[in-house]
């Protein structure tokens, strides 16, 4: 059988349950990625969905798996276009049966693969982007709790286990590569990001499979683990937070990986409650998750980004200058020009920033969260929503939403201005 596997934001070999999948069950495939072309179109709030910084690590990241893959006699073929267009013109044109990806929950790529099935396109889809399966849940989806802390309590006090990551199946080897030779290649100028908390034109940081695998194997064999709960609201630097979020987001690495491998530095070198809070987050990733599975239908309603919310004020004049770091407080500005030039940004700044614009600017909370998708290296459609909806009092929050005082956090987290004077 022959078959299509579409790389989605499952840019890896390793801990690929749909990829094994379908080189278990095709005699025959064609590897693809589209950069789909609705990308390169204006949202309604007037800016693009990817910035050049996502696109750099993105090309990294390609570049790798290409690389990968041919190490195994195969082609990595890539495209500019609408997908369901390219999908449907190779399908015919090599004659294929079935198309083989990755679940995904986003709005825009859901209309995708509803289209291909409107065409009677044979579609394999398999959920793998969270740490636990939705069958290792001790309730269905259905009775997902409300809010994230009795969530985790059921998932601690029933201690279910992640399964173990799984390597590419030696199949590989046996299915026969079909090549597409008008494959587009794409191209992005890389900058300079000595600046970055997280530098994308610096080799360690870049996009790929094997250099978020070799920064798993980096900072798991340093100290960093066992301070993490002391360094993670850290503003600036590499050595703040685990750095694992942008290959998460693209795909690199997988959510068990490094489970496993915290697992492996607690039993080998020491286990405390920094350890537990790298567990704590991957917990939060997986919630923001199964919260979207779960109130899919009203999730995509009220967040739907390309259209104001209603009932709720929006200034967009106040919004622009927000976007430019041009609002009347210096320590939001920093942030914001922090992620614009570099495309990351620190989790304390997001609340931070998310918390100005909503309840001191009085702006709609999706254009926040629209801005986030454009400028973020790390953007992750569900933690990006499920964030924004936490700090906007639709989400997580037993509380009702989050109001920071921006004034207090900056005497916490910049007292001697160190971070908004580098930024302004």
């Amino acid at each position: 059988m022959k078959g299509i596997y579409w790389f989605r934001n499952d840019l890896r070999l390793n801990d690929n349950l749909s990829l094994n999948f379908a080189l278990e069950a095709l005699d025959e495939v064609l590897f693809v990625y589209i950069h789909d072309i609705e990308n390169e179109k204006n949202c309604s709030w007037d800016f693009k969905k990817i910035s050049e910084h996502r696109m750099l690590f993105l090309s990294q990241g390609l570049q790798d798996l290409k690389k990968e893959l041919n190490k195994f006699g195969h082609s990595l073929n890539e495209y500019m276009d609408d997908s369901v267009k390219i999908l449907d013109i190779l399908l015919k044109k090599y004659q294929i049966n079935s198309i083989f990806c990755e679940s995904n929950l986003a709005v825009d790529e859901n209309k995708k693969v509803k289209a291909l099935k409107d065409m009677n396109i044979n579609v394999n889809q398999m959920w793998q982007s969270s740490l636990y399966t939705q069958k290792q849940l001790p309730f269905s989806l259905e009775e997902l709790p409300n809010t994230f802390s009795v969530f985790r309590k059921a998932i601690e006090s029933n201690e279910i286990k992640p399964n173990k990551p799984i390597k590419l199946t030696k199949k590989i080897f046996n299915v026969k590569p079909i090549t597409d030779n008008q494959s587009f290649l794409l191209k992005v100028d890389s900058k300079n990001y000595k600046k970055s908390s997280f530098p994308i034109s610096n080799k360690k940081f870049r996009g790929g499979e094997k250099t978020g695998i070799s920064h798993l194997i980096d900072y798991f064999q340093s100290e960093k683990p066992k301070i993490y709960k002391e360094t993670r609201n850290d503003l600036m630097g590499e050595n703040f937070s685990t750095k694992f979020s942008p290959w998460l987001a693209m795909g690199y690495i997988s959510a068990r990986q490094i489970f496993f491998y915290l697992e492996n530095y607690e039993d080998k070198v020491t286990k405390n409650e920094s350890t537990y809070w790298i567990f704590f987050e991957l917990l939060w990733r997986d919630y923001f998750r199964f919260s979207m599975i779960k109130n899919k239908e009203e999730i995509s309603y009220i967040t739907d980004l390309n259209s104001p919310q209603k009932n709720i004020n929006h200034d967009n004049k106040k919004f622009r200058l927000w976007t430019e770091g041009k609002t009347d407080n210096k320590f939001v500005n920093a942030g914001m020009i922090e992620l614009k030039q570099t495309g990351f940004l620190s989790n304390r700044m997001r609340q931070i920033v998310a918390s100005y614009l909503i309840n001191e600017l009085d702006c709609d909370w999706r254009a926040g969260a629209a801005w986030f998708e454009f400028q973020l290296i790390d953007y992750d459609v569900y933690s990006n929503l499920g964030n924004w909806l936490y700090i906007a009092g639709f989400g997580a929050d037993p509380r009702g939403g989050r109001h920071f005082n921006i004034e207090k956090q900056k005497k916490i987290y910049d007292p001697d201005s160190t971070y908004q004077e580098f930024w302004n």
